[in-house]
């Protein structure tokens, strides 16, 4: 018998044990188990969860057969495909879940949706909560009014310089006009924006909508003076949509802000495959294809700035 079979046997070394052994179990069983990847989750669930907001149109809609459309989701389609190749699983299954503008990244952090699909711009809030793609288009803050809003609300609106002319004691000019603005989608609407209507004499109240359609309808029914939202999303409902035919769009885009997707934090190996499949998309020569279908024919520019966007292999 070796010393160190001995010490084994002594009372000493059992009580050592226990003291040293046992807290270490107790550790091990308290920690939690580290959080399974998006990859792994699909693997053995066989499924992906997308989210999508369904009044984002062209970016994330619901169709008229109320299945999920859009530039955003028709990404996230590719996406879905390329981890079915990654995860060899060709039949894994790809479930669409529509979200608000209020929910969608509450959504994400939880753990109820893999990606978020629609019109998310990064901001360095919200990156305390998730992660984002490469960006996947650049758009801007635009408002939307109806044709027959007073020239003196549009000048104001669009920044241009009050007319030069004389005002008179009295007239019409000197009155303080009053102008309700919608928001829609976690839009803010710039404190510079305010205080300069406000030094062109128009009071200003600023009310949420809970989405496009309803604010749209907010502006058409005069609720509303202006909404303010994603530009491209309020030049395809001026567009498209029937009875929104007497709104405009102003040409001028208060912000220019990226739009990406939304996905966990710390998820590497799945945004991995994000970003790789957009930067392939953005690269072929089927891109200009897939863009028109949702936007129109792009320009060299547009295809150029689209190919700066993707990484390097």
């Amino acid at each position: 018998m070796t010393y160190l079979d001995a010490l084994d046997d002594h009372p000493f070394a059992a009580r050592l044990r226990r003291v040293l052994i046992g807290p270490l179990l107790c550790v091990a069983v308290a920690m939690p188990a580290l959080a399974a990847g998006t990859l792994d989750k699909a693997r053995e669930s066989g499924k992906l969860t997308f989210g999508y907001r369904a009044d984002a149109r062209p970016f994330s809609y619901a169709d008229e057969s109320g299945k999920p459309n859009g530039f955003s989701v028709a990404l996230c389609r590719r996406i879905a495909d390329a981890v079915k190749e990654e995860l060899k699983l060709p039949a894994l299954a790809v479930d669409f879940v529509p979200v608000t503008a209020e929910n969608r990244f509450d959504a994400v952090e939880q753990g109820k949706i893999d990606l978020l699909c629609g019109t998310a711009t990064p901001t360095l809030a919200r990156r305390a909560k998730v992660d984002f793609s490469i960006p996947i288009f650049y758009a801007g803050i635009g408002a939307i009014v109806r044709e027959d809003v007073s020239r003196r609300l549009r000048d104001a609106l669009a920044n241009r310089p009050d007319p030069t002319q004389p005002i008179w004691r009295g007239s019409p000019g000197l009155m303080t006009e009053r102008a309700t603005l919608a928001v829609v989608g976690g839009t803010t609407i710039e404190r510079s924006l305010i205080d300069g209507l406000k030094a062109r004499r128009i009071e200003v109240s600023v009310v949420p909508a809970p989405d496009y359609p309803t604010g749209l309808q907010m502006v058409v029914d005069r609720r509303a003076t202006a909404l303010f939202g994603d530009r491209p999303v309020l030049l395809d409902a001026a567009r498209n949509g029937a009875s929104f035919s007497e709104l405009t769009v102003l040409d001028r885009a208060l912000t220019r802000e990226p739009l990406a997707l939304a996905m966990a934090r710390g998820d590497a190996p799945f945004r991995l495959v994000v970003d790789r499949s957009l930067s392939r998309l953005f690269r072929s020569k089927e891109f200009a294809a897939f863009y028109t279908s949702f936007f129109g024919r792009p320009d060299a520019d547009t295809l150029e700035f689209f190919q700066a966007l993707a990484l390097p292999e």
